[in-house]
């Protein structure tokens, strides 16, 4: 369906993971869940305390124990708070709102594509990703699965007011239908395409450009420190923002790995090598070589999961044998994410540089329109 306009009442329903049974606590016209799973399965994995708006409900079903209903725009406000610190640049804050108002309405109203064609389960390839359509009985979930909402959070009233005034604007292509508006932390110097991380065809405004606007090695730290912290949750900035980082993957690791998260032993690992890169540089096809036999594993998620314990930073990375210890290997790698659509530190670096929110949107989604207006419905979809 095309774009006229969105409704002031449209709600969405998020699905949120708790450790253990979901810890509810009604205080007035808002709910306290105490024990709020965030970051799940990565290395910032912990708990916390939120205050959830709208219905809230237990939900009997999958990982996620807590069902969480409200208005569209009240989930943006909380969002937008969830990803990013509420010091962070005005015109980010609203860049940010533009493109998650997109993006959760293309699930709310399907509008994306949720096929699976194109994954692979053969015994010596595997080929996966987890698409943001792959929930059942809710919309969106409340983690980076899918965009992060922490519930309510302190937003200063100039902040709020800058969003409210983007209130029902989305980015739209030349068709008028809302564009898939994927972001991630930091690209690492440039963006990638749709299909090296999700199904196997290319989505209009996800292009791959070189992005400079991440780049913050040429700062004093403490500048770059400073920038960092206006924009990065507390939790976020132990990799000092993604840009570059190393990381050390070894064979026993590895191993262990392919067989929990892929159910597969290829015998003692001799070697890692990168088969196929997208647009970026980013490795979208692995090929791992064992004692037993070989594997090849795609695409990016999947490799970042292989070679780390919980995920790597990205997929784009060089692999240098690692001299003091067999069977193992250094990761020199760039970027934080799968790098497709907005960098968020990239988007950020240009408001703090007094560019608009439209010169950011512009930016990252080539060729997309902002649109506004009012009338939509989830009904409309159906």
């Amino acid at each position: 369906m095309t774009i006229e306009g969105i409704n002031d009442d449209i709600t969405v329903s998020v699905g949120v993971p708790t450790l253990g049974e979901p810890q509810l606590e009604r205080q007035g016209n808002l709910t306290l869940l105490r024990n709020m799973l965030i970051g799940k399965d990565f290395h910032w994995q912990r708990t916390v305390e939120a205050l959830l708006p709208g219905e809230v409900e237990v939900n009997g079903k999958g990982e996620c124990g807590v069902l969480n209903r409200l208005p569209v725009e009240k989930y943006l406000e909380c969002v937008v708070g969830s990803e990013m610190n509420p010091g962070a640049p005005v015109e980010f804050l609203k860049a940010h709102a533009v493109i998650s108002r997109s993006w959760v309405l293309g699930k709310i109203l399907k509008t994306h594509d949720s096929s699976e064609e194109g994954k692979v389960d053969l015994p010596d390839r595997i080929i996966r990703w987890e698409d943001t359509c792959d929930h059942d009985g809710f919309d969106v979930c409340s983690d980076d699965h899918c965009q992060r909402y922490q519930g309510l959070q302190p937003i200063p009233g100039p902040v709020l007011d800058a969003l409210q005034a983007t209130a029902g604007e989305v980015l739209t292509g030349a068709d008028g239908r809302l564009i898939d508006a994927r972001f991630s932390k930091c690209c690492g110097g440039r963006t990638e395409l749709f299909s090296s991380c999700w199904q196997p065809h290319e989505e209009e405004s996800l292009v791959s450009f070189p992005d400079p606007w991440c780049d913050m090695e040429g700062l004093p730290d403490g500048d770059k420190s400073k920038v960092l912290s206006a924009i990065l949750k507390e939790y976020d900035l132990e990799n000092g923002g993604g840009y570059r980082w190393t990381a050390k993957a070894d064979g026993s690791g590895i191993r262990r790995n392919l067989l929990v998260k892929f159910g597969r032993d290829i015998g003692e690992i001799n070697g890692i090598e990168v088969l196929r890169r997208g647009a970026s540089g980013r490795a979208t096809l692995l090929r791992v070589e064992g004692s037993a036999g070989r594997i090849d594993i795609g695409k990016e998620l999947m490799i970042r999961r292989l070679l780390a314990p919980t995920h790597l930073y990205s997929s784009w990375f060089d692999i240098i044998p690692d001299e003091g210890e067999e069977k193992s290997w250094i990761l020199h790698g760039r970027g934080w994410g799968h790098g497709v659509g907005l960098c968020q530190i990239g988007a950020a670096r240009m408001a703090l540089e007094g560019h608009s929110y439209t010169d950011i949107l512009r930016f990252y989604y080539p060729g997309a329109e902002i649109t506004r207006g009012a009338g939509i419905t989830r009904e409309a979809a159906t």
